[in-house]
């Protein structure tokens, strides 16, 4: 029987099925959780909405499990592997997010180069002001590093070589420079830019929770500083 809670689940809402990982022996440490596939129609399965700021249709919730029975056939792999299963997935996870972000902000980026050519203030187009090119430049060429960084990290992982590092990098960096980016984009098309009618308050309130999802920015800065110096650099 599973009995536990956990939030912020993606999808939780509409979903079938989860995959579940509960500690099946209490007294050991990472090897003791498995996994197991449990389908949310079970006795003692509730979930509850959560109402997020963006990315509204993942449909984020609670789940909670009260003495859900969950038979031997529905669990993943073997026990005790579940810790290990689910690190595994963590560094394509945190790419993928990277790059997920990463698209938003290029997006928002061409869309405001087009309009900052056309748009003109004083009888020129803002593209001639170097307060708005600077910008743009400066945008272009962090997400072309950043998104590099990213098929660094998954060709590594095509080659079979660790990327725990370039993954926890790409993690933290990537939907920041977005919200920085699409934040830049929003002020350069003005009050319009602040409305509902442009698409860049609705990208950025949906890649900044994408700073949140598989671990914020803190626990990434630990995650390289541990890959770069070893345990040593792990805080007390």
């Amino acid at each position: 029987m599973i009995t536990g809670e956990k939030s912020g689940i993606s999808l939780a809402m509409v979903a079938e099925a989860a995959m579940v990982f509960a500690k099946t022996d209490v007294a050991a440490k990472a090897r003791g959780v498995t996994a197991f596939l449990v389908p949310l129609d079970r006795p003692g399965v509730s979930r509850s909405g959560l109402r997020d700021m963006g990315t509204r249709a993942m449909g984020r919730a609670v789940l909670s499990f009260d003495h859900v029975r969950v038979p031997l056939s529905h669990r993943l792999g073997a026990e005790g592997s579940g810790f290990y299963q689910v690190m595994q997935g963590f560094d394509y996870n945190r790419v993928i997010i990277a790059l997920a972000a990463l698209g938003a902000a290029q997006v928002s980026l061409e869309e405001t180069m087009a309009y900052a050519k056309e748009r003109k203030a004083f009888g020129r187009p803002l593209v001639q002001y170097e307060g708005v090119s600077f910008p743009i430049a400066e945008a272009a060429t962090h997400i072309d590093a950043a998104r590099l960084l990213c098929h660094r990290a998954l060709w590594l992982a095509d080659h079979g070589q660790p990327y725990t590092k370039e993954s926890a990098m790409v993690k933290w960096w990537g939907p920041r420079l977005a919200v920085e980016t699409i934040h830049q984009c929003l002020l350069f098309h003005g009050h319009y830019g602040y409305t509902a009618e442009l698409p860049f308050e609705q990208r950025m309130r949906d890649v900044i929770g994408l700073e949140i999802g598989d671990g914020t920015a803190e626990v990434m800065k630990i995650i390289v500083a541990r890959e770069l110096m070893g345990r040593e650099a792990l805080p007390y």
